[in-house]
């Protein structure tokens, strides 16, 4: 059996496809953070799994009366699947926040994770009698106060 430098390529590129696939199940399958309660990040993550659950008065619980969006123009909005959604960043200043998260959407399984089309949102809150609540977002939730009759 002949064994030259093609052969040990074969062999290392198998070995990396290998741990490539083992990296990308171990990532999928990662549960997802729950973060601290009463902080803007957690309630953009809570309005994200309702709106991704189907859970649309859930959702609405978390928005601002001043959003003037309601449960209706939740379930309305666009809602791509399959999607991912990383926390990028938040800021406080004051009563107001800006919760920034990264969204791949149709974001499949492949092994490399190439697919999908990625950006940036901001999701902006306001603290009104010491709770979080998300006043408004370009992204799943358009400005709708200004749309109701």
């Amino acid at each position: 059996m002949r064994s030259g430098p093609g052969r040990v390529l074969a062999v290392l590129v198998g070995a990396i496809a290998v741990l490539a696939v083992i990296a990308g199940v171990v990532v999928a399958h990662r549960p997802t953070p729950t973060l601290d309660p009463g902080t803007p990040e957690a309630v953009v993550q809570e309005y994200l799994r309702a709106v991704l659950a189907g859970d649309y008065p859930a959702a609405a619980a978390t928005l601002s009366p001043r959003s003037g969006c309601d449960a209706r123009d939740v379930a309305a909005a666009y809602v791509p699947s399959p999607v991912r959604v990383v926390l990028v960043r938040s800021a406080i200043d004051g009563d107001v926040a800006v919760v920034t998260v990264d969204v791949t959407e149709g974001a499949a399984d492949d092994l490399f994770g190439a697919s999908g089309y990625t950006h940036t949102e901001r999701i902006t809150l306001e603290r009104d009698a010491g709770q979080w609540l998300i006043l408004g977002s370009s992204w799943l939730l358009s400005p709708c106060g200004s749309t109701k009759e």
